[in-house]
């Protein structure tokens, strides 16, 4: 039997045995522990110095979106003005927020010789000539080929004493077109300039290619109005002197009853037996003659300006162009009827070109009463309209024809009758004067065309 004693001391030495031969594993483990936490120490770090570069770069880029963006949306002004002087302006402006600029403008190509013609009158003749040796030199043309921004040193500067310039020469598109350049003179050096910079500049040509575009757009749209309502001026003097031509015989009978009773007089005054009052029968058939005249000069003049609006009484209107009809329609056996209301309130309007309408209506009535018959014309007011009516009893228009009459050219006359142009214009003409013409018409019974012009407000 083994004494207490010695199995203590035995289990001490197994003990020391067992940490004596866990001692190296210890050693190995305490050792990978210490290099685990090392290398999650290093991943830690390095993810921290990746999240910063991220944070940095992502904070860059929103910089460089933000500035892209607010440059887009002003550089929007450039491509929505519509004067060189107003383009350029502005693109100077935003291209000096960029890089600082010494001159600078647009250049575009002359269609016909192909050179270079600045589009601003902002430039000086020294900054011109720079530009056109660029074009001698062939940089801009390498520029439109490769459609890249350059930059190149002012040689004119170099070894002159001094202060260094650049060129930069940004190429002009439009729809894959050509345009020109858009070339500044700045005092920044080649490594100043970034590709950031580079690509605002770009925004900024983009833009001005628009509005440059726009621009010529719009001065061919006003030149093709002008010309549009010289075309139409020409249209409506062509087709009043033709209305002139077919009352020709009412006109000369007009003119020449006033000058037969004037010879008639000044003959019996030359004989020494003069009428009763001849001066004033002369002094009546003067008036009336220059009347005419008057009448006749106003209504053949060539409105090729646009017709001065003024305020007009349209029963005067009328009146005077029933004077210029009444003989040779009484001739013709048609009677002339009018119910023109007295307190009728006046409109602003043309009296010529108002009584061009009424003339042609009055004409088209003729022409429909072959065998004579009745012309009425009223007029009166209702609501803010002076409405005058020219009726007739003529032979009156077929219903398929009625949404056709206004049309130019259409015409129900038989050929060589008419060129189809009158009742076009006369729409034009009520259209300019804010109103309106309408037709009522039954085969056999007659026509109506009333028309609607928009009284004169007076403020109280």
């Amino acid at each position: 039997m083994n004494h207490p004693s010695h199995q203590k001391a035995r289990l001490r030495r197994n003990r020391l045995q067992l940490l004596d031969n866990a001692a190296p594993q210890f050693e190995s483990f305490m050792e990978s522990r210490e290099q685990y936490i090392s290398a999650l120490e290093e991943t830690i770090d390095l993810l921290k110095r990746n999240h910063l570069q991220a944070t940095e770069n992502n904070a860059a880029i929103r910089t460089s979106l933000d500035e892209m963006l607010a440059m887009q949306q002003l550089s929007n002004s450039i491509s929505t003005a519509l004067e060189p002087e107003e383009i350029v302006g502005t693109l100077v402006h935003l291209t000096r927020q960029v890089l600082p600029v010494l001159e600078m403008n647009v250049f575009l190509f002359e269609r016909e010789s192909g050179s270079l013609l600045p589009f601003s009158k902002r430039s000086s003749q020294e900054f011109i000539n720079v530009a056109r040796k660029q074009v001698e030199a062939g940089i801009v043309d390498w520029v439109i080929a490769e459609q890249r921004t350059a930059l190149f040193p002012d040689l004119d500067v170099i070894g002159a004493g001094t202060q260094q310039r650049i060129l930069v020469i940004v190429p002009l598109f439009m729809r894959n077109e050509a345009l020109g350049v858009f070339m500044i003179q700045s005092p920044k050096s080649h490594e100043e300039i970034s590709n950031h910079d580079i690509q605002l500049l770009s925004v900024l040509a983009h833009q001005a290619a628009v509005g440059i575009e726009n621009w010529r757009t719009f001065d061919r749209i006003v030149s093709l109005n002008k010309e549009l309502k010289e075309s139409q001026a020409q249209t409506m003097h062509a087709a009043k002197l033709a209305a002139i031509g077919e009352l020709a015989a009412s006109i000369v009978h007009e003119i020449k009853n006033p000058i037969q009773v004037i010879m008639m007089h000044m003959e019996m005054v030359q004989r020494g037996k003069p009428l009763p009052g001849w001066h004033d029968l002369l002094a009546q058939q003067v008036k009336r003659l220059s009347e005419m005249t008057r009448r006749l000069m106003n209504f053949a003049r060539n409105a090729s300006e646009e017709p001065r609006m003024e305020e007009i009484n349209v029963n005067r209107a009328i009146e005077e162009t029933v004077a210029m009809v009444q003989h040779e329609y009484r001739n013709s056996m048609i009677e002339i009827t009018t119910a023109l209301r007295p307190d009728l309130p006046p409109v602003v309007g043309n009296i010529n070109t108002l009584q061009q309408v009424f003339l042609n209506l009055l004409i088209n009535a003729r022409d429909a009463m072959h065998k004579g018959g009745m012309i009425t014309i009223s007029t009166e007011s209702s609501g803010f309209h002076v409405i005058a009516k020219f009726a007739d009893s003529g032979a009156g228009i077929d219903k398929h024809h009625l949404d056709k009459i206004f049309m130019p050219f259409f015409t129900t006359k038989g050929e060589g009758s008419g060129t189809g142009l009158g009742l076009s214009i006369c729409r034009k003409i009520i259209s300019d004067h804010k109103g309106e013409i309408k037709v009522e018409s039954e085969v056999g019974k007659g026509t109506t065309f009333t028309i609607f012009l928009p009284m004169r407000r007076r403020v109280v």
